[in-house]
């Protein structure tokens, strides 16, 4: 099962406990163990494969075991006990917005409603027709508001229609842009998973410090929207007309950072953190925090000031993930979190040069991309364009080779006089890493590269052991192989990531000193950051590149950086945050 489908699980179960009337905090484990699982960059079933269920956060010894049984027989008896107490027409109306178990359990039941796969349709029949209102503890208010949530859930705005974070925080830029245009804006941010940095994004959550709350949400609606779902004086929520959600909230600047600090999350941060607080006789909430024997409430302008009043140094949101953060931050320990500004170069990049290549080519030529790497103030550049077809001759494909490493020379040369610039670059090759493990490219063309990416194009379903040893075979097989390109192969949302023992794949690479890829790309963003976690703590490299197959996409680099400071990944953690010299001598390793 994919993560969605095992979140979505957990949801059914947690709905039915309540239903149920089952204790209350049982609920709540369940509902935060689906909310991490949704969020996880990497895959449950990789977490059971190396038995490490209880690491993910919000996972107890309960619901670890019930996921286990899943896994081994394809269901948990428990699970389809509990399952089995409640309508199964109950969990298709737990999509539409605002029907919560409950209610869609009133609805359901008083109804009649019978079939899972038609109570969507059965419902709103039944709305159109008037038999909602009449039903106790409805009325025709509520009949009307059923009706626009199923019109809103046919629309596809759902909340389970995730995005990659890239496309999320683009949409949120421009509408953060109208905010400010505005005016009355002291302060604004993301909030939630998308300022956490999370691979993929469901709504997109804005706050605002304000001293005029009422004409900055004035001026917030006037964004292009298709409806406008709530409104408030203390926020609104509009539906896009590409059916994405925003929520704005507004706060006055003196309680701002309390109020970032809670909607930023996770779920699980902020219970350790209130659990904290407790300890020290302290209340927390989005206001600031109260003094639980006075009942005073202070507010708080910054976040590092909040996370000062409870005894921590400042967390910053991509580590607030209940990984270890709050104690690491109470004893001082806290990562120095690689930034945006540390990196010196872009390793894996595609120009338009023609080699007769495997897959696609770029669209910028040799000298675009110099000239991009330069605006970036890079001091290195990577060539990595894909091998060549390697069903032509090997003599061919040599050649072929020798004349790519020439015309990069003769471009580069010219570049360089032309520009009068100090960058340096390597010639390097992306190369297939086939099934059984060799590459894609012949022993003696390995002469006109300086270094190699190797990476997964096909074969992603082939089973741990095979995939294992496919990838130690690629990563030991010719000394000129420096990254391992976007590790698991994941595409966000349509292709699951290879399923590999990771921790044997990171002792070999740090046995031969070779990197890992953090590719910045939007569908990518792979190596996850859990396994970038892992890697860190094993102490193997790792690279922050952009798979760039056009200049524009240089520009990525931030999503990748991202996805390593949710890792806890510092500057000394990534190899192209060296300088030019060190870096060219681990790439060539002299």
């Amino acid at each position: 099962m994919t993560n969605p489908e095992i979140a979505e699980l957990l949801r059914k179960v947690s709905a039915a406990y309540l239903i149920l009337g089952e204790n209350r905090f049982r609920i709540i484990a369940y509902d935060r163990a689906a909310d991490s699982i949704e969020h996880l960059t990497s895959e449950v079933k990789d977490y059971w494969d190396d038995k490490k269920l209880e690491d993910i956060p919000g996972v107890g010894g309960g619901i670890a075991s019930n996921l286990d049984e899943l896994f081994r027989t394809g269901k948990s008896k428990h699970w389809v006990s509990v399952l089995g107490k409640v309508p199964e027409a109950i969990f298709p109306l737990l999509l539409v917005p605002g029907l919560g178990p409950k209610k869609a359990y009133a609805l359901v039941k008083e109804l009649n409603l019978t079939s899972a796969k038609t109570v969507i349709a059965d419902l709103e029949k039944a709305a159109k027709a008037g038999r909602i209102a009449g039903m106790e503890g409805f009325g025709e208010k509520s009949q009307s508001v059923i009706l626009e949530a199923i019109a809103t859930y046919k629309r596809g705005a759902i909340k389970e229609n995730r995005m990659p974070l890239p496309y999320a925080d683009q949409i949120a830029r421009e509408v953060m842009a109208h905010i400010q245009m505005g005016g009355n804006v002291e302060k604004i941010n993301a909030l939630g998973s998308l300022r956490r940095q999370v691979s993929t994004i469901g709504d997109i959550d804005i706050a605002v410090a304000t001293n005029k709350p009422e004409e900055v949400l004035k001026h917030f609606l006037t964004f292009p929207h298709q409806k406008i779902i709530d409104r408030g004086p203390r926020g609104a929520t509009m539906l896009l007309a590409n059916g994405r959600q925003v929520d704005l909230r507004v706060q006055t600047p003196e309680a701002y950072g309390a109020m970032l600090q809670y909607f930023t999350g996770s779920k699980n941060h902020n219970i350790q953190l209130r659990s904290l607080a407790l300890e020290k006789g302290l209340s927390l909430n989005e206001y600031g925090i109260k003094n639980v024997k006075t009942g005073k409430v202070k507010e708080y302008r910054t976040e590092e000031a909040f996370y000062e009043a409870v005894g921590l140094s400042y967390i910053p949101p991509e580590l607030r993930e209940d990984k270890g953060e709050i104690p690491a931050a109470k004893s001082g320990n806290l990562p120095d979190l690689v930034e945006a500004k540390d990196m010196r170069g872009d390793l894996h990049t595609h120009s338009s040069y023609d080699l007769q290549s495997s897959h696609d080519v770029g669209k910028n030529s040799i000298a675009e991309l110099l000239t991009q790497a330069d605006r970036l103030e890079y001091s290195y550049i990577g060539f990595s364009d894909h091998n060549p077809r390697a069903n032509q001759p090997e003599a061919e494909i040599i050649e072929i080779m020798k004349k790519r490493r020439d015309a990069y020379d003769r471009a580069y040369e010219a570049w360089i006089q032309k520009n009068k610039s100090t960058l340096k670059f390597f010639l390097m090759c992306e190369v297939d890493i086939l099934p059984d493990g060799r590459l894609a490219l012949p022993e003696k063309a390995f002469t006109y590269v300086d270094a190699v990416i190797v990476s997964l194009h096909s074969a992603f379903t082939q089973e741990r052991g095979q995939a294992t040893k496919r990838l130690v075979t690629a990563l030991t097989t010719n000394p000129k192989v420096r990254i391992l390109g976007h590790p698991t192969g994941r595409l966000l949302g349509s292709r699951e990531g290879v399923d590999a023992d990771w921790q044997e794949v990171m002792s070999v690479a740090k046995k031969h000193d070779i990197a890992l890829e953090i590719n910045a790309y939007p569908d990518r963003l792979d190596l996850p950051d859990v396994l970038v976690y892992d890697a860190v703590k094993a102490g193997v490299k790792l690279s922050i590149d952009t798979d760039a197959h056009a200049a524009e996409h240089m520009l990525l680099m931030p999503y990748g950086v991202s996805v390593a400071r949710r890792g806890w990944a510092t500057k000394r953690d990534i190899v192209n945050c060296m300088d030019y010299n060190n870096f060219r001598t681990w790439l060539l390793k002299k």
